[in-house]
């Protein structure tokens, strides 16, 4: 950070650099360093390095009171004892830190656990953090050989036992927490909605946390994990409280005027990490997968919806031509019988010849006399002329 003619990278690189820094073979928790470094930074000040290292807090018990200030400041929460305990390592007044996920799956047998959750190297084999105590946090577990390796994560994130894990799993489906010996005969990542206290419950007309999904009422399912972690506060399980408080506020937040998503995705979330806690607030591949599905079944429903208005639609328009079709051909029935009659009253139209009127001449009215045979009206009717006389 020194320059070598006393010049450096500013204050907030120089706070910066001493939160961030590794102490006593580990490093802040990232939390807590993100809330130390602007809480430090109202106090810092200086134009050297030695004047802002001198304006920072100088003893074990200075840190650990900054810090502790810093997290009330600005989470208004508890600090968890897996961000407190690391601190105080940090700090210089605490224990040896917890191994690293490697170590853990060197006390199992496993490989590969470095790159993918801390430091390669165990940092003790046989102290109170060490080895085999992860491995006693583990032990006595219903788990497969393909689980392991997500149980060494699940406890290395978490901060508490398999057990613990195994009963907070439960207790985050049943509503209310559990004594640690009614989870000790379930299966590591195990669905609990098919375990038989959750049955027992469902049968009794008592709702889970699954019910409380598929019912899709967003305040039952709020007052379930504020419930859930009054009870372990309460319980002072500090780790689960925090937990189960954290898990909703994030899950919350990400769906905020989305209640159909948020259904959607924490029961996704539910079926992914069944009987494995709360590895992982917020999965933003699974929001992914959910906003995918969810725009896919609005595609398909407002298709279908389509689908259906058209073939109404269809229906009437078939129906109207039908009507129109058989109007028409009325129509032209009756303009066919129309020209009929006129033709046949052109050509062989009734015609009296007697007065012309459209009549029958035997039916004429100026006619005199019948006008039928042996009527008289002949030549025996007319006068007889004498061509005799001279």
């Amino acid at each position: 950070m020194d320059g070598g003619d006393g010049a450096f990278g500013g204050v907030e690189a120089t706070v910066n650099a001493v939160v961030r820094a590794v102490r006593n073979e580990v490093k802040l928790h990232s939390a807590l360093a993100d809330k130390t470094v602007p809480f430090l930074m109202v106090y810092a000040e200086g134009e050297t390095l030695e004047e802002v290292l001198a304006s920072m807090p100088a003893t074990p018990k200075a840190w650990t009171e900054t810090f502790a200030e810093a997290w009330a400041a600005v989470a208004e929460t508890q600090m968890p004892s897996m961000v407190s305990d690391r601190a105080a390592v940090w700090a210089g007044v605490g224990k040896t830190p917890p191994p690293p996920a490697a170590a853990a799956a060197a006390a199992f047998g496993g490989e590969g656990a470095a790159g993918r959750g801390g430091a390669a190297g165990s940092i003790s084999g046989s102290g109170p953090f060490g080895d085999d105590y992860l491995a006693k946090m583990m032990e006595g577990l219903n788990v497969s050989e393909h689980d392991k390796t997500k149980l060494i994560n699940d406890v290395t994130v978490q901060r508490i036992s398999g057990l613990r894990i195994l009963s907070l799993s439960l207790s985050l489906m049943s509503g209310h927490v559990h004594p640690l010996g009614e989870a000790a005969e379930l299966r590591y990542g195990s669905d609990m909605r098919l375990c038989p206290l959750v049955k027992a419950q469902r049968k009794a007309g008592v709702e889970s946390l699954d019910d409380l999904l598929k019912a899709k009422n967003k305040r039952h399912v709020a007052q379930h994990f504020t419930r859930l972690a009054k009870e372990y506060n309460d319980r002072q399980m500090i780790e689960e409280a925090t937990l189960v408080s954290q898990f909703w506020a994030e899950t919350s937040a990400a769906f905020e005027g989305d209640d159909s998503g948020l259904f959607t995705y924490m029961l996704e979330w539910n079926r992914h990490y069944a009987g494995r806690g709360i590895p992982k607030l917020l999965d933003t591949d699974l929001i992914l997968r959910n906003m995918g599905r969810k725009g896919g079944a609005g595609d398909s429903a407002e298709l279908k919806e389509l689908r259906t208005a058209m073939a109404t639609a269809n229906s009437k328009v078939k129906a109207a031509e039908e009507t129109s079709s058989s109007m028409l051909k009325r129509l032209q029935k009756l303009e066919s019988a129309a020209g009929q009659e006129k033709t046949k009253g052109g050509e062989g139209a009734k015609s009296c010849f007697i007065c012309g009127g459209d009549h029958l001449a035997r039916n004429c009215p100026t006619k005199k006399g019948g006008g039928g045979k042996g009527s008289g009206g002949g030549a025996a009717d007319k006068p007889i002329i004498d061509i005799t006389e001279e």
